[in-house]
Formats: structure tokens, sequence, C-alpha cells
């Protein structure tokens, strides 16, 4: 049965990367149209990981209480800031 839901759920999840896939603008990378937003979501996850860091460092992230939605939510405005502050869409 677990196999069955863990299938349902990946078939799921392709279907929704496939049906986000066709959004535009694309980008021209080495001859290959890259969706935008993959980009800004490469980027904004990179910036994730970089607070990440420093909150770790700093001593803040030990004081979180909902570490996962916390980064979610740092993942998702560092995305939309890329995506306005470069694609300016």
């Amino acid at each position: 049965m677990q196999s069955i839901e863990a299938l349902r759920r990946g078939l799921g999840a392709a279907a929704g990367v496939l049906a986000l896939a066709g959004c535009n603008p694309n980008l021209d990378i080495d001859g290959a149209l890259v969706p935008a937003w993959i980009t800004a979501g490469v980027f904004g996850i990179a910036a994730t990981v970089g607070a990440r860091t420093l909150l770790v460092r700093s001593g803040i992230d030990r004081h979180l209480v909902a570490r996962p939605a916390v980064y979610l939510s740092l993942a998702v405005v560092f995305t939309c800031a890329v995506w306005i502050v470069v694609f300016r869409y």
C-alpha cells in the first residue's frame, strides 16, 4: 500500500513540474531554453542556504520554533526578490 501511495505522490509531483515547465519567459543558456522561474528559484535557494549559514553562526537558528516554515518562507522571499530585481516582471 505504501508503494502505491508513494507512486501516486511521485506521479502527481511530476505532473505538476511538467505543467509548470511551459511558463514564460525563457532564458537562452548555451542554446537551451530554460524557464526564468527555475533560474530565480535556484538563486533563491542558494540565498536561503547562505542565510541559514549566517543564522546558524549567529546562534539564532537554535531559537527558531518552526525551522522548515522559516526556511521555506525565506526561499520564497528570496526567489520572488530575484524574480523582481533581475527579470522585472
